[in-house]
């Protein structure tokens, strides 16, 4: 996929994964991704849901240094937001997983990608 400036990607949970923890199979391609944000090419959008799924190990782990690490990430990323929920979300978020049967967090995912008109959704979910 080519980053032309302006696009905005969905990053779902594994690829922020990847990057912070430096995974060596994908940390390439996540990378390129996060330096066009840094630089203003790209934005980048994420849920809330992500947060939850990134500090659940790391906190049961103990590893609070690892916790602090995604924290300072998800707080002083330039190009980057996380995205609560609001009502109009919790709705898009019922039609998808009434129509196609994702369990919830998935569906909130493609909701707040469809909510705020993304151009890719950036995940390694089968």
């Amino acid at each position: 996929m080519e980053l032309n400036k302006g696009l905005k990607l969905f990053i779902d949970t594994a690829p922020i994964i990847y990057f912070i923890e430096e995974h060596p199979v994908y940390i390439n391609e996540v990378s390129n991704i996060f330096d066009r944000t840094a630089d203003g090419t790209v934005q980048v959008i994420t849920s809330v849901i992500t947060l939850v799924e990134v500090l659940a190990k790391p906190y049961k782990l103990g590893q609070n240094d690892i916790v602090d690490i995604y924290k300072d990430f998800f707080s002083n990323s330039k190009g980057f937001s996380v995205m609560g929920i609001d009502s109009g979300v919790a709705e898009l978020t019922a039609k998808i997983r009434a129509e196609f049967g994702f369990k919830v967090s998935d569906a909130l995912q493609l909701a707040l990608f469809e909510h705020n008109d993304c151009d890719y959704f950036i995940t390694n979910d089968k």
